[in-house]
This record gives C-alpha cells, structure tokens and sequence, in this order.
C-alpha cells in the first residue's frame, strides 16, 4: 500500500493486450527547463518523442522528472529526460523488490507457519516463518491440527516466536509517522492487512480464539525462541513468493515488500537486517549484470526518504524481467501481478487513472507499477503500442508541485504513458 492511498481496489478481469518482447539501449539526457525540447539523438519515433517532451512542459508535474521509454519492436530509444538522475521512487521501488525475491527464491518456494512442542508438555509455539500473506484462513487450518495434537483436559500456554527476524525497527529514512499506519512492524509472524503496534501478538491471540472454539484451553504465553528440533504439530504452507509477488505489485502492500526484504537476505545468506537486506539485493542485482550505481536501496517497499533509482535503472530492471531472462519473472507480468491501465490495482478507474480524455485510450494496455509519496509520483513498466509492439518506461516526478492534487499529477502521467502507446496523438 502507498501513503497516499488505503483502500484497495478488488480485482477484475482485464483483457489486456499480450505484452511482447523488449530489448533496451543508451538514451540522452535532456534539459526539461528549456522551452524548446529537442528530443533524444537517434529516437526510433521522432514524433511520440516530440510529444512526450512537450507534454513533460506540464505545471501538474513540475521541473523535477525523469523519463526513460524503450521501443521493444527495434531495441531502440523513443525518449528520456534526466534518465540518470536518482530520484526517490516511491512504490516503483517494489519492482526491485520483486526481482530480488524472483531471483533468490523462485515463485514456486513455499511460506511455512509452525506449531511446534515447546519446552514442556503444556506449551505449544506458533513460530513465524515471515509469510507475507498470511490469514485467517491460514490460523483456521493451524489451530485444526493442533487441537488433534494436544491434550484438551489441561490448559495450553502459545508462546509466539518471532526470532526469525531480529527486533523491528524503522528503516533508515522512514518517518515517524508512517509506523504503524503506512507499514507495520516488520515481523515474520502477521497477517496480511495488519497494521497494528504488535502484529505477532494480535496474531497469537487470533490463533488462541480459535483453539479455544475447537474446546481447546489455551493462554497467551511470553515470546520465546522455539526449542530445536521440536515435533511439529501443525503446518500452514498455502502461499508462494509468487503470489506474495502479486499482492505486493497489485495492491502495493508495505508490509509484504518489507517482509520480502528479509527474506532475500535469508535466501542468500545475510542477517535479515535492514543493512543484511540491502546488501543482498545489491549483490543479487549485480550478479544479473544489472548496474547498481543507478540505485540507493534503504528498504523494500520504497517509502524511505533516502532511497535512490535512476529511470534507466528501472528500465534495465525491467527490462531483464521481460525481455532478457523472462521466465523466473513472468509472474511480475501476470494479469493480476502488474496494476493494469483503468482496470486493476492501483491503475483501477476506481482511483482515477486512465479515465481522462487523453489517457482513457490507453484502457486495458499498460502495465505498470505505481508509487505515491507526498511530494512524489511515479509510474514505470510495460505499454502495448497502438501498432502492436511494446515499449518499456519508467516516468518519476519528485519535488511535485503541492498547489495542484495528486490525483491531477497522476493523471498527467496516465497522459504521458498514452503518449507513449500512440494513441493520444
């Protein structure tokens, strides 16, 4: 989830245009303050070019954006403005986040919620094992199994173990006000859409009321570390890194981006520190060739006032994702993973975007990853072009003008993304 938006839109079948292949090249920097815009040296489309740099000139936007476009039909540069410059990328940054987890883990690796024996024959531990997506469906199967493995004339104690992650602590560049409302706790035992001061506990305690109504007698413990080697009494395994992949593109949920965060750094070898989780996504980017020196990385979901992304370095990203090595992250590019123009997600009608008179056009054919700060506005991924082919882009607007709405801002970015399919000409 952004900052600057709560609810969430339900998904719906979006009959979007099949996105092809894209492959990137060099791009120029140009000076968006001059009135004239010339557009890049060597654009295989002069005219959207030229389109795209007047319609940068927009008081909607301001004089702070990057723009990088892609044609993927020739491999060659359509457009780009200050596409090397870092700039805060807000939600963009869970693209990365994606990525990395793609990478590390693969989409068919399985999240594990336990129940285990603890230290005595009274005491069970719901051990977090950070699954993202975790639910009260997922408790309901949990407390079933247990309630066959435990005695149900004497009382229970649960005790949470949360020693998979270390403490939770605010990301280096949060504010203080976005804990616990624009992300929680980052904790490996709690339910999806909890946004509370404890989620583990909130979670135990949920798991206690449902031992309790199966006839269980069951109290809330102190957190402990689970016993090694403990018989394992109940077992919830339903989600996949692909489908927490989904959820965090589609929805752009912080609490799962930041738990990936962690679990990279698991995967690969690291303290799932905020410094262990930086330097595994560092080191997982570059041994995909991909260059890093476009990007500061504080966390996973992007809301950090320190991180850093060029829109070359999202457009490379994305490009490795669709068009260089496709299949570990085709799940990115699924209908229900990548918010879909006017359809699904946060690009749904039902926030607005692509539903104006320029951008509507482009309804059904984009999709693209969202990001929303106060001060920020980003839209960057893959576009069906009216002619059939497809273009990668990446379009960041920091410093946006605060006299004008938000949504205004969006807008004008929908407008530029239907710009860059050809059909507001």
């Amino acid at each position: 989830m952004e900052p600057m938006t709560r609810t969430r839109a339900g998904h719906r079948r979006n009959g979007a245009r099949s996105l092809g292949v894209a492959v990137l090249v060099a791009s120029l920097t140009v000076t968006l303050a001059t009135p004239a815009l010339a557009h890049p040296a060597g654009s295989s489309d002069p005219g959207v070019d030229s389109l795209l740099q007047r319609r940068l000139v927009n008081p909607h936007l301001g004089s702070d954006v990057g723009l990088m476009v892609i044609d993927a039909a020739t491999g060659k540069l359509v457009s780009s403005h200050a596409a090397d410059q870092l700039m805060l990328p807000a939600s963009n940054m869970k693209i990365v986040t994606a990525v990395d987890a793609l990478t590390t883990m693969g989409a068919e690796h399985r999240f594990h919620t336990r129940v285990v024996a603890g230290g005595s024959p009274t005491d069970v531990v719901l051990e977090g094992g950070g699954d993202p997506l975790l639910g009260n469906t997922d408790l309901d199967a949990l407390a079933k199994q247990t309630a066959a493995a435990v005695d149900h004339d004497g009382p229970i104690v649960v005790h949470p173990d949360t020693s998979l992650f270390p403490p939770s602590s605010r990301a280096p560049g949060w504010t203080g006000q976005y804990l616990p409302y624009v992300v929680a706790p980052v904790v490996p035992l709690a339910r999806l859409g909890e946004y509370s001061p404890d989620p583990a506990g909130s979670a135990t305690r949920a798991f206690i009321a449902r031992l309790r109504a199966l006839g269980v007698k069951a109290k809330l413990g102190k957190p402990v570390d689970a016993p090694d080697k403990s018989k394992v009494l109940a077992d919830a395994s339903r989600h996949t890194v692909g489908d927490a992949v989904r959820v965090m593109l589609r929805e752009s949920e912080n609490n799962v981006a930041e738990v990936m965060y962690r679990q990279v750094a698991l995967a690969t070898g690291h303290e799932p520190t905020w410094s262990g989780a930086r330097a595994a996504a560092h080191e997982t980017l570059t041994s995909l060739g991909i260059d890093d020196s476009r990007m500061r990385l504080l966390d996973g979901s992007g809301l950090s006032r320190r991180d850093g992304v060029s829109p070359r370095f999202l457009t490379d990203t994305l490009r490795l994702a669709r068009v260089t090595k496709p299949e570990p992250y085709s799940v990115m590019f699924a209908d229900n993973a990548l918010p879909v123009s006017g359809r699904t997600g946060t690009l749904a009608s039902a926030y607005g975007r692509f539903t104006s008179h320029h951008s509507s056009c482009a309804r059904g054919d984009v999709h693209a990853k969202t990001g929303s700060l106060f001060d920020t506005v980003a839209l960057s991924g893959v576009a069906g072009t009216v002619s059939g082919s497809e273009r990668i882009f990446s379009i960041i607007v920091n410093n946006r003008p605060r006299r004008y709405s938000a949504l205004s801002s969006r807008q004008a970015l929908d407008g530029l993304t239907a710009t860059i399919t050809g059909c507001w000409v």
